[in-house]
């Protein structure tokens, strides 16, 4: 089965006379964290409770480890961290946690669940639209056509500081 894309035009940055064609992904639905209970239930020893378990307090302890600074790492998944962003100061002395002007999850593919989607192929359809909410036609861009493309990388090396 192909990821169906979708043709989007979007105005350029300091020129909204023009625009240019980008292909993004089609919305095809959401799994929850019932469904994906359900699919793990069909494939395990675990009733469809156990599992559910499981998840919801997954979900409920990822927060707390994160607060206290951890790095959750779901081996063949990928990992979990917190990054703070400050405004900077002058001197070290200077600075505070009033200085923190925002905190982040970041998630980080781990190379197992990378390397699962291995080669993906694309269908790109002949909805178009322009901007973010304008329903408008195609301009020939291009006709329905899939194609393999392998899109993950190596990560980069992390540097330790």
């Amino acid at each position: 089965m192909a990821l169906k894309l979708k043709k989007l035009s979007r105005k350029m940055p300091g020129n909204p006379e023009q625009s240019r064609w980008y292909l993004i992904q089609s919305k095809s639905g959401t799994v929850g964290l019932k469904e994906l209970a359900r699919e793990i239930e069909g494939r395990s020893s675990l009733s469809l409770g156990d599992v559910q378990s499981v998840l919801s307090n997954m979900v409920q302890l990822i927060p707390v480890f994160l607060k206290l600074g951890q790095t959750i790492r779901l081996e063949g998944f990928g990992s979990f961290r917190v990054t703070v962003s400050s405004e900077g100061t002058e001197t070290p002395e200077a600075l505070s946690a009033r200085n923190v002007k925002g905190v982040r999850i970041v998630f980080t593919p781990g190379v197992e669940l990378k390397n699962s989607l291995g080669e993906i192929s694309f269908e790109v359809t002949d909805q178009a639209r322009r901007g973010r909410h304008r329903a408008g036609g195609g301009r020939g861009v291009g006709d329905s056509s899939a194609r393999a493309f392998s899109f993950f990388s190596p990560p980069p090396p992390i540097k330790n500081v």
